[in-house]
């Protein structure tokens, strides 16, 4: 009896045990702002859930004390459309001491509950510029500049504002239509994608270490070109054409560049992509080698027809129903050019072929890929915040109101991403003042080190 009355006890508490133990293979939780978390910060999360399960109809509910914090169905989240719940800024510790708390966390409707353990620093220990940090703004011709105190956008606030007035001013003249309410910009003190994203607010990179390099005149042009087509609008824009276009009228994608030769070298290097994958699957595609193609069509589109035919046929593409981008574009062609997006391609192509091509820009076009992959893999495997298909980008008018500056200021610091980081923005200069010799050797040396941090 005395053995069986154990063995009971003991099945209790192993039942209990996994009772609220998450399955790592299942679930995984990420909290922002990133870095160790101090007294004072809002909490967000992030409940990742496998691409494919049921959870995509479910949710997920986090308590702490007793009390819910907040709750999120799960749904596609960023470029990527990551599977997960995203809890906005729910758990407040302002009130609470130094030290480590547990929350519970109820996937529903299984009701399957598990606890996280989060340690909170003392406020006093907040890095730098915080905990004096907060958000101002300042007002140009084109733009509402919204930047946080103590850094490097508050120091060059005058500059950024004669720059994007400037920018905004030749993509007024370039796209035939002014504004009728000036952009909002929001400057994050860290890298954040490639530097550059457009919603309703345009969100930008600005910081003093930035291992993507950011040339502020492209990135302004190319994001406020964003902002104009959408005001501008059409019945269906795709992703392509819409990336093109930006490509098309900034002159480049990260630096002026010639985008008929450029793309040409991508025949000679064996790196071409079919323009149907392309249109049908944009953002999954070589970053690099999708927005210089889809530029380079734009400037051939512009060369053939005219900028005002292809205006026309932007505008009017009908909205897919229950077709694919590339047959909703052929159908477009045909009505507005009288040829298949088949012809159009093989137009194009015989277009590339005609373009001339030096080594120079073959060498330069092999390592800008090589480049910005390696900055996506370190993005990926070091900083995931930072990654552009799952970019961690919160609304600035949300963290105006509440007063959060964290999110824009924080990101990994540990000593590998330090040191790597140090050597991306090595290879970055070297490989935009055209030390093809050394940029290549800095990053062969970066992709070693990835290596061996992260197998």
């Amino acid at each position: 009896m005395r053995h069986a009355k154990y063995t009971l006890i003991l099945i209790f508490f192993l039942l209990s045990s996994c009772a609220s133990i998450r399955p790592a293979e299942q679930i995984t939780v990420i909290t922002h702002p990133d870095g160790p978390l101090f007294v004072g910060d809002q909490v967000s999360f992030e409940v990742l859930a496998p691409a494919v399960t049921d959870d995509k109809t479910g949710s997920i509910e986090v308590t702490f004390n007793g009390q819910e914090l907040g709750s999120a169905g799960f749904a596609p989240f960023g470029i990527g459309s990551r599977n997960q719940a995203t809890l906005w800024w729910v758990w407040d510790t302002h009130e609470l001491k130094p030290g480590s708390y547990t929350l519970t966390f109820t996937r529903l409707p299984d009701n399957t509950t598990w606890t996280e353990s989060f340690p909170l620093h003392p406020a006093d220990q907040v890095p730098s510029p915080e905990p004096d940090a907060h958000w101002v703004s300042t007002t140009t011709v084109c733009c509402n500049l919204y930047y946080i105190t103590g850094t490097a956008a508050e120091r060059d606030i005058a500059t950024l504002s004669r720059e994007a007035d400037e920018q905004s001013a030749v993509v007024s003249t370039q796209m035939g239509t002014s504004l009728s309410k000036r952009m909002d910009i929001v400057f994050m003190s860290r890298v954040v994608g490639h530097g550059g994203f457009t919603g309703s607010s345009i969100y930008v990179s600005y910081l003093d270490d930035n291992y993507i390099g950011n040339d502020m005149s492209i990135l302004f042009h190319h994001e406020f070109i964003h902002f104009y087509d959408s005001e501008l609008g059409g019945d269906y824009l795709p992703t392509m054409l819409q990336e093109g276009l930006a490509v098309y009228l900034t002159g480049g994608h990260f630096k002026p560049e010639p985008l008929g030769p450029r793309a040409a070298a991508l025949l000679d290097l064996g790196s071409y992509i079919p323009l149907t994958t392309i249109a049908d699957d944009f953002y999954n595609q070589q970053h690099d080698i999708a927005y210089l193609e889809a530029g380079a069509l734009v400037n051939y589109l512009v060369e053939t027809y005219g900028w005002n035919a292809f205006n026309e046929f932007y505008r009017t593409i009908p909205a897919p129903e229950s077709q694919t981008v590339s047959a909703v574009l052929d159908t477009a062609l045909e009505d507005h050019f009288g040829l298949s997006f088949a012809d159009l391609e093989t137009a194009y192509l015989a277009y590339l072929q005609s373009q001339p091509v030096t080594q120079d820009e073959r060498s330069d076009l092999q390592l800008t890929i090589a480049f910005f992959d390696t900055v996506r893999r370190y993005q990926e495997a070091l900083d995931p915040s930072a990654y552009f298909l799952t970019a961690w980008l919160p609304d600035g008018s949300g963290m105006r109101q509440r007063g959060i500056v964290a999110d824009f200021l924080r990101h990994s610091e540990r000593w590998d991403n330090r040191l790597l980081e140090s050597l991306l923005i090595r290879s970055n200069r070297e490989l935009f003042s055209r030390d093809y010799i050394n940029s290549e050797r800095t990053l062969r040396w970066t992709n070693w080190l990835l290596n061996i941090i992260t197998p």
